[in-house]
Parts: C-alpha cells; structure tokens; sequence
C-alpha cells in the first residue's frame, strides 16, 4: 500500500517543535526527539560514520540535528538561504512503502540496533535530572519602570521564605513556546522579580539566611521605590489577610496584579484585590510552588532545592503532621533529586535554642500552670520580658514536649520600643526586664529572705547598713557560680531570671556597661552593691507606674495530634483576636493598653478552649465490644477450642454462676493445655504398650474406672488468674495507660463498683477510635443494636 505524505518545512531555528536529534546518539528513532547542545549542528551519517557540520558558528541555544539515516527515511531534504538559515524539507510527493519498510537492514543490523535502541532509552531513564549551579544573585537596583514583589509573612518561616522564592522562581523563569499570552498565577513575567521580608524572620530562618541571602532574590522593604507605579505584580505566599504581611500592607492597594497562595483552606481572606487565588489543602506552601515548578520543568540550584525541602519539612513536621499529603511527599522526593542537601537539611530543620530562648524556656517549665480537662492535660504560662524576643514558638514546641502536656499557650507580655532598640537607651531597657510575676519581690529581696535565718540573729555594731551589705554579700556569693569572686553576663542572667525576669542579651550587656566600673566585664562586690541599690529604686518605680503603659502580648499555642484533641482548633481560638495559623499551631499578637489585661486574655482563651473543644470524651462503654462471649471455669481444652474456633475469637473471659470475672483465656493457654493433653496420652498409650508386651495387659478396676474418665481437664486449672478489669467508666486516655502497663491485648470490662461482665475492649477497638486506618470501619456502641436485639442470633450461634 502506498501512502502520500506532505510536510512543511522544519527549520533547524527559533522551532517550538520537539525535532531535535543528538548526532552523537547510536539509536534513531523513525520520529525526532528533543536535545540540547553548545556546540555547532551536526549531521551524521551511521552508515558511513561522517560528520557533516550545519553549522560553523558556536550557538549557546537550542539546536536541531538529524542523522543521516533519519533524513533519509522521511525523506528530507537539508536547505540552506543565504542567511545561514538550515531548513530540513520534505521532497514533494514523497511515497513510503510499508512494504519496504518491513525489512529494510538484515537481521544481524536489527538486532544491534534494537539492542543499542534499548541501551539508550534506559540510559535516558535514569539519568538524573539537570542541575543550576549555585550562583551569587546579580547586584539589580529594583527599576522603578517595573518589577515584581512576592512578600512572606512576618517573621517568616522556611515554608514562608521558601514559596516566595520559588514563586520568584516561577515568574521568572524563560518563556517556552506559545506561553506568551498566559494569565495563570505562575506564568512567566518579563519584569524582575524580588522577595521581601515585611518583619524579619525566625531565628533559624535568620542563621540560614546569613548564609544563603546571596543567592536569593531578596531585597529589603525600604530598597523598593518610593513611586510604586512601576509595581506590576505583588504575590503573598502563607499568608491571605493584610494584617499577615503588616508593614508591607500599602503594596496590595498599588499593584495592578495581585497573586495569594496559600494552604490554609479554612481562613477567609480580606484582600478582594486579589486576581489570583490559589489555596489547596497540602501540609505546606512549598508543596503548591513545587508542583509548578516540576510542570513546567524549570531547573533548580540545589541552594534553592534545599531551602524548598525545608519549607516542606517545616511546616509537615518532617512528614510527620497530621495536615501531611502524599504530595508533600513526592514534592519532596523530587527536591531531593535535584539536589537538596540533607546535611543543610538536617542542621536547619532542628535547629538548636539560642540562650535566650532557653532562658524563656526555663521560666515558661518553672511557672506553668496546668489542668486536666476530660483527660487532656492544657498548660499556660505568662511570662513577661524587657523586649520581644524572636523563636517564642520553638520554645513553646518544647515547652509542650517537656512538660507532659496536651495543649500548651504561652504568653509574653513585653513593653514594644518605637524605633527598635538603641544601644543608649540603657535606663529604658533595665526598667522594662525588671517587670517579674510578683512586683512585691526583688532579686535582691529574694536573696536576702534566703539567707535571713542567721543574719537576724548576729549583732552588728556597724548599724543597718553594715547588715545589708552582710546580706548582699550572701546573695552575691549564691549568684556566684563558678565561685570566682565575680558575676559574668550569664550569671547575671541566671539571677535575675530566678524572680520571673526574662532578659535579652542587649539588656544583660548595657548592666556590665553601666555598673562593671573598671571596665573589666565583670561585676565585683561593690559594683554589685551599686547595681542592687538602683534596681530596688526602679522596682518601686515600676509598681507606681505598672498598667500605666501600652505594652504588647503575643500569645503562641501548640497542641498535640491524638484521638482526644481532634476539635482542638487553635487557629479558631487566635483569630478573635487577628491572629491564625494551623489546628494544631498558632499565635496571635494583642496591643495593651494596661499590661494586667493579659491574663484575663489567657484565661478567656482557656475558658474557650475547654468550652468548645474540649468535649466529653468517649468512655470505655461507648465503644467496647458488648454483649460477648464467656467461658465457664468446668469447660475442658476441647471445648474451649470449639469456641475459638466457631466464634473466630483470641480471648474469652471466663465467669462463674454469679457472671462475676474469674479469670481469662487466650489461645496460648489453650495450645498450652491442648500440649499438655497431648503429652498425658502419649505417655498412656507407651505405658499400655509396654504392659501388652511384658504380657501384663490386665488392668484393675480402678485403672480401668481412671481410663474411661473423659479426657481433659477444667478451665478452671489453667486458665490466668486474677486479671485486671476496668469499669465502663474509665475513659479512653486510662485504657490505653492500662494496657500499656500490663502488655495486654484485650482487658474485660465490668459495672462500675461491681465485678459483673458487660463487655470486653480490644486494641482494635482502640484502633477504630483513633480512626488511623479507613479500612478499618469506625465502630460505636451507640450505633450497633442492643442486646435484646441480638440475642436471638447469639443463642442460634450456641446451637
């Protein structure tokens, strides 16, 4: 049969279609593929092993090359005009032969090439993919003709930081054929684009930056024109409210294309301005860049692999959250083959508490207040401090580690500085950390009160002055740690925090500036007097002038994933007050007019919290397995087998006339009963063989009587004895305690203050509550028939 094709020109340059053959490639398919090269275009003849150059000049573009063989089976012809243009046309009126196509080489030339055909195409397979080098971002004054603006929240994160690169990334990215007259979010922009930073970000975001700021398009809020109009495209990443971007909030109102994506899928959003909304249900932000980035097959630098898994890490928890999605998963994966490295990963994603953030830690485990809830164990601390103080919610993630509890909230309040902090404002910054718990004690009346049991009863002839020094120097010899005769930055630190007070570092160095008089940076005896004398006149001060002052709380919460805190819903509790974040995760940051209003906030966010999240949980007779199966302490092996076996059960509670628990039977005892069983009539058939052989097959009337007794023995002998029972009160956190204490797998249940049966719970009840697995249908008692219902079909099932 004789097919007629026609083809239009292919051209070598400037083409969109995927034409492109590798000269150096062994196979040749009867279609063209694609490649890229650096060097001139060649044509390559595999029959005769020349190379005819199409090109002489070196191109840093895309290149088409044919083969010779290829050519030749389209039929095509190689033209060149007189300005150096290739074209491969196809001759009119070419014919193919499917016939001739059939068998065109031996066989010997078909299996090579088939053999080399498959060699390539599984070299192609698993060639990793192509990686940017790290490269330093070009020193770009941002053009006030026209750029582009992608903001993170304030005090940023990885997953924060990481969307708005890559979303920078995305806009920036080289324009592929026919992609000019796109409108979508991630399309490409011809305007450069830069990542700002509204507030900071997280201490451990700050340590990565301060390596890796280089390498990424990030530009400070003030470094961007005064005249906005050249603002062509603003994006907001992890953030869909105004209020999350905070000093950079002009910008949405001055863009002509605004772009929100986002994760949250449960906020709403007060920016209507908004062209694109992009929010989907994934554990991380990062997620959603990544999976356009991998579309539209742009390639990373491995700096900006790395910062992406990060993102991904962080807010998943390393996978581990519950909000985590298969996406985030393969999103990873790809990351990491583009390069991500694990050992920036692993230092980055854990990173490690500053000083001061132990410091707040400390007090936050000393001065926690908790209480038990329906079984759920809620925890809150107000601490207050001379100024903010960055990583509060690696603290408070700690902090809900350490202290055994189910929900942790804890508040700072701190008196905001206009300006930031100035070096001269050393009066300022004292007055401001000598805030404590309880204003009625100093530091160093706390000091003295410890060593007044023997002070008050020596006599001094030097007057009450010489007795206050006596108790200063016992105080200043407690505070002296390491017993050198001096005070240091940290055990001025540590004293001070004794009494509620948390300080910054700023606030430790300007006391050595001001007090450590010659200048040694330490503080001796005398010096220490001084110091003493001027925080008693500022205390006194403080308690005259304390809810005088605007101050601010910032309140972070962290709850932990369980089957008892699935209607805990922090972000719901944060945004009474304009704050969000996750479930599980969120803060909030109130302006004070008077600073004794927080903890009246506190206690209204636990109030709430108890209210409306924290419900009855789930008694054991909610969902335990009832009515069940009992065995009676007179059954044999063989019976109690029969049970297992008809009723496909592993344990059965063994009651007595009265249905009062005795005891507990599993498969083990009965396969160790059945052994026993089967050793005694082993033994009885060798002792008759023996007797038949010896001629002694006479039996007595009481061996005969012992032989027709029926075999087995009593339940009652080898069942377990004294098991543990809970009543169906217990709820469901003191269930899962007791079979962890007792490495049970089932446990029967009982009337409250009675021994009577009335059901049995099993791990895989457990299992159902907790809902892990939807293939293990959810089971509640409340759901399934009563008793009088279904005794009709347990009696059948006895018969």
């Amino acid at each position: 049969m004789k097919v007629v094709v026609a083809f239009s020109g292919l051209t070598t340059r400037n083409s969109c279609l995927n034409n492109i053959r590798p000269a150096s490639a062994s196979a040749y398919p009867t279609s063209p593929t694609s490649t890229t090269s650096t060097t001139s275009t060649t044509l390559f003849d595999e029959r005769s092993g020349s190379e005819t150059n199409l090109f002489n000049e070196a191109d840093e573009g895309e290149f088409n090359s044919y083969t010779a063989r290829f050519l030749d089976d389209n039929g095509l012809t190689i033209v060149e005009d007189d300005d150096g243009r290739v074209t491969a046309r196809k001759n009119e009126n070419y014919e193919v032969d499917e016939a001739d196509d059939v068998q065109q080489d031996d066989d010997d030339e078909t299996t090579a090439t088939t053999a080399t055909a498959t060699a390539t195409a599984t070299a192609t397979a698993t060639k990793p993919p192509r990686k940017e080098p790290v490269q330093e971002q070009p020193a770009q004054i941002v053009p006030a003709s026209g750029f582009n603006v992608v903001l993170t929240h304030c005090t940023a994160d990885f997953d924060s930081l990481a969307s708005a690169v890559g979303l920078a990334k995305l806009w920036s990215k080289k324009p592929a054929c026919g992609d000019d007259d796109k409108t979508e979010f991630d399309s490409q922009s011809h305007a450069p684009t830069f990542v700002v930073l509204p507030r900071g970000a997280h201490p451990g975001v700050q340590r990565f930056l301060n390596l890796h700021k280089h390498v990424f398009p990030i530009r400070s809020l003030r470094s961007l024109p005064t005249d906005l109009s050249g603002l062509n495209r603003l994006g907001l990443v992890d953030a869909q409210r105004r209020d999350r971007v905070g000093p950079a909030e002009h910008l949405i109102g001055m863009a002509k294309r605004i772009t929100v994506v986002d994760h949250h899928v449960d906020m709403d959003s007060d920016i209507p301005e908004a062209t694109d909304y992009v929010v989907d249900k994934v554990g991380s932000v990062s997620t959603l860049i990544v999976e356009r980035l991998k579309e539209a097959a742009i390639v990373l630098t491995e700096a900006e692999a790395t910062l992406l898994a990060l993102g991904i890490h962080a807010d998943t928890g390393s996978l581990c959250y519950d909000s985590t999605t298969p996406r985030d998963a393969m999103a990873l994966a790809w990351l990491l083959q583009l390069g991500a490295s694990q050992a920036a990963i692993a230092e980055h994603a854990q990173a490690s508490l500053s000083q001061e953030q132990q410091g707040v830690l400390t007090q936050a485990l000393m001065n926690t207040n908790s209480t038990n809830v329906h079984g759920v164990t809620v925890s809150t601390v107000l601490l207050r401090a001379d100024g903010f103080i960055n990583g509060l919610a690696s603290v408070t993630k700690d902090a809900l580690e350490l202290s055994s509890s189910d929900v942790f909230l804890l508040g700072l309040v701190y008196e905001p500085r206009s300006g930031g902090s100035k070096k001269g404002q050393k009066g300022a910054a004292l007055q401001a950390s000598l805030l404590t718990k309880n204003p009625s004690s100093t530091p160093t009346e706390a000091a003295a009160a410890a060593a007044a049991g023997f002070m008050e009863a020596e006599a001094w002839t030097g007057g009450e002055e010489a007795l206050r020094r006596r108790r200063l120097r016992a105080a200043f010899d407690r505070k002296d740690l390491d017993g050198s005769g001096f005070l240091e930055g940290k055990e001025i630190a540590a004293a001070l925090s004794t009494s509620g007070t948390v300080l910054t570092g700023e606030a430790v160095t300007n006391i050595l500036e001001k007090y450590d008089t010659n200048k040694d940076g330490r503080i001796d005896f005398d010096e220490f007097v001084a110091f003493s004398k001027d925080a008693e006149d500022w205390q006194k001060d403080h308690e005259q002038n304390t809810g005088r002052k605007a101050s601010t709380l910032i309140i972070i919460g962290r709850a932990k994933a369980g089957v008892n805190l699935k209607a805990v819903h922090l972000n719901h509790l944060m945004e009474q007050f304009g704050g969000g974040g996750h479930p599980k995760a969120a803060s909030t940051t109130v302006r004070l007019a008077d600073e004794r209003e927080a903890e009246g906030i506190m206690q209204g966010m636990v109030d709430d919290l108890i209210e409306t999240s924290l419900n009855q949980q789930p008694c054991v007779g909610d969902f335990m397995t009832a009515p069940v199966l009992s065995a009676n302490p007179d059954m044999t092996e063989k019976q109690v087998e029969d049970l297992f076996t008809r009723y496909d059960v592993r344990a059965l509670p063994v009651v007595d006339d009265n249905n009062d628990v005795i005891g507990l039977v599993t498969y083990k005892e009965v396969a160790a009963a059945k052994q026993r069983l089967w050793n005694k009539e082993q033994k009885r058939l060798r002792q008759e063989a023996e007797r038949a052989k010896s001629g002694k097959d006479k039996r007595d009337g009481k061996q005969s009587k012992a032989s027709d007794r029926k075999l087995g023995s009593a339940l009652k002998g080898w069942m377990k004895q004294h098991v543990t029972t809970i009543p169906a009160s217990m709820t469901m956190a003191e269930l899962e305690a007791v079979l962890l204490e007792n490495d049970v797998g089932c446990v029967p249940v009982v009337l409250d203050d009675t021994n009577q049966l009335v059901g049995m719970v099993t791990r895989t009840d457990l299992l159902r509550q907790h809902r892990y697995y939807p293939s293990l249908h959810y089971h509640n008692k409340g759901f399934s028939d009563s008793i009088a219902a279904r005794k009709p079909i347990i009696e059948l099932r006895k018969k």
